[in-house]
């Protein structure tokens, strides 16, 4: 008997938590829900414009201002997963706004554009698509024509990036922006450097390339300048340039390439592209050491697998 009472015992404990699950309603022991979203979309806030743009959308802008619609489709891509990456990067994740200039990105707004098919193409088959080192954004420099070479991170400004490193690019000799020549008067000459110079000035005239055969220094008579002031000095379009001063009175400046020369080039992607190389092969030559990844694995906020 006292067993009994003891087996009794028992199947009441065991039978009176079913009870009770029974009469709670069902929507009351479902799970917490779950965010439907695995990550918060990312909007980019672009100088100038009113609203926010879906990344995507974004990327569509920059991808038809930045490169021809006629380069080759993995040229395109290689260019949309560059330009996503840079503007992630540059704007912490839509933190923070971007210029839609060559500053930052050149951008073409919804309403002023009206993407080719093959930009379209390039954005949708990289959606979400991004460079990393270490599994961070990289910074995903780009410009349009180099002179044979890319410039590293340490020859353009004096810093060590692992990715951005002096690497070659043929093909560049394609785009017409290659070779270009500037003349100069002397009046013009005296005015962009802010002092009257002399046949001694000229005579004493030195140019130091670096590794990429950019000018690293030019030198005169107690003065000097980094290759990059030069640049902007006289509005070249490289820093590879060469100055014919045997007539003083015309001053002729020829230069090589087109653009800071770090990172990416346009015309070399495009010049791999038509080669066969797909974009990822691109983005590998031109940015060593990376990892192409989608964004959800490095976005904060996103739910991870």
């Amino acid at each position: 008997m006292r067993y009994l009472v003891i087996v009794i015992a028992c199947l009441c404990l065991f039978l009176l938590p079913l009870e009770i699950i029974k009469k709670i309603p069902p929507k009351a022991i479902e799970s917490t829900p779950v965010n439907s979203s695995a990550c918060p979309p990312v909007m980019i806030s672009v100088e100038g414009l009113d609203k926010p743009l879906e990344l995507e959308q974004y990327i569509m802008g920059v991808v038809q201002a930045e490169m021809p619609s006629t380069f080759n489709i993995e040229a395109l891509k290689a260019q949309a997963i560059a330009a996503r990456t840079f503007a992630l990067k540059t704007t912490n994740f839509g933190a923070t706004s971007i210029k839609p200039t060559i500053s930052h990105q050149a951008f073409i707004s919804p309403s002023e554009r009206k993407p080719p098919p093959n930009i379209t193409q390039a954005v949708t088959e990289t959606t979400s698509q991004i460079l990393t080192y270490d599994n961070e954004l990289i910074t995903a420099m780009f410009f349009s024509t180099s002179n044979g070479k890319t410039e590293s991170a340490q020859g353009y400004s004096g810093n060590e990036i692992p990715y951005l490193i002096s690497t070659d690019s043929v093909g560049d000799t394609l785009s017409p922006k290659f070779s270009q020549k500037k003349i100069f008067t002397l009046k013009e000459w005296n005015d962009a450097f802010g002092f009257s110079w002399t046949d001694d000035h000229f005579k004493a005239l030195v140019l130091k390339p670096n590794e990429s055969q950019r000018i690293e220094k030019m030198s005169t008579i107690k003065r000097d300048w980094t290759g990059r002031e030069i640049r902007e000095i006289l509005g070249l379009p490289s820093t590879d340039f060469e100055i014919n001063a045997s007539n003083p009175n015309l001053i002729t400046v020829s230069t090589k390439g087109y653009g800071h020369g770090v990172g990416m080039s346009q015309y070399g992607a495009n010049a791999m592209a038509e080669q066969e190389s797909n974009a990822e092969a691109i983005l590998n030559h031109y940015y060593p050491k990376t990892k192409i990844k989608n964004l959800q694995s490095i976005q904060v906020g996103c739910l991870k697998p």
